[in-house]
């Protein structure tokens, strides 16, 4: 890659630093001083304080907003069932086939899906499937949910490093998404008759100031001090197309990927803003 991230990012303790910027975003302020800094973020970033489901008076710190609910019926699912719902709001980045065992970072750059996924056997059976990177930004719905009925079996925490993930590392770190730190959900899409489908991967990915991974059915920690092994966990998850999956404690990104037997992902063009809800794909019948 001829980019390079900046210099400060390259020799910054990025671990150490996401720890502390979670540590400090986590600290309960006094309104008088939290109101005005939140407001003032919300227009730099662009965050929506209308959909939010609590007053800006409500909250009572940086990450108690960040990871803010919204008001029902904020985002719909899709009326096809077979549609594939986006699970996130954010930017729809690189997506495409799965091909050799990889997937496309950058246009002349891969990343090998077994390293993704941390599991060699299990990456083979998504060959010739599709994929999809969903960017969040810091100022978007940093909540995420099922795209699907589904299914989870197995949960492997795979401990990283935590390099930015926007469009600048995307195009200088090389394999950026199978090195950062990430959560990696493996399971089946459900059909409407409740039999089982296809496999996919669902894996939410750290970045820099965003150590904080966090899923509705298990209570792992992630960005922890120290040496930490890869952990996997079997896992029996079942659950509803637009139900709580996890969240992040910031913006950060999602990989999800799709056995050709499961469905096939075709969110909009790079660049493209897109909600929790919006139909990215179709499940396979």
């Amino acid at each position: 890659m001829e980019q390079k991230p900046p210099l400060i990012v390259r020799v910054l303790p990025r671990r150490g630093l996401s720890r502390l910027t979670g540590w400090f975003a986590r600290r309960r302020m006094p309104g008088f001083l939290l109101r005005p800094m939140l407001r003032w973020y919300a227009k730099r970033y662009g965050a929506n304080l209308d959909e939010s489901a609590r007053p800006l008076e409500d909250f009572t710190s940086f990450t108690d907003f960040f990871t803010r609910t919204l008001k029902d019926g904020a985002r719909p699912m899709p009326e096809d069932p077979a549609a594939i719902a986006c699970p996130c709001d954010g930017t729809a980045a690189m997506s495409g086939p799965v091909e050799d065992g990889t997937l496309l970072q950058v246009k002349g750059h891969t990343y090998a899906l077994a390293d993704l996924l941390g599991d060699g056997d299990e990456a083979a059976g998504f060959e010739g499937g599709t994929f999809a990177v969903l960017y969040l930004a810091p100022g978007d719905y940093h909540r995420y949910h099922w795209p699907f009925a589904g299914t989870i079996d197995t949960i492997r925490h795979v401990r990283g490093d935590l390099w930015p993930v926007n469009e600048r590392a995307v195009a200088s770190v090389e394999r950026l998404f199978a090195v950062n730190e990430r959560v990696v959900c493996l399971g089946n899409v459900k059909h409407a008759d409740g039999s089982k489908g296809g496999r996919f991967a669902y894996i939410p990915v750290g970045a820099l100031n965003v150590g904080s991974i966090k899923l509705d059915f298990h209570e792992l920690r992630t960005n922890r001090a120290g040496k930490v092994a890869a952990q996997r966990w079997p896992a029996s998850v079942d659950a509803s197309r637009g139900d709580a999956f996890g969240l992040f404690e910031l913006g950060s990104t999602i990989v999800m990927v799709m056995a050709p037997d499961a469905g096939t992902l075709a969110p909009p063009p790079p660049g493209t803003t897109i909600r929790v809800g919006e139909v990215i794909g179709t499940l396979a019948s």
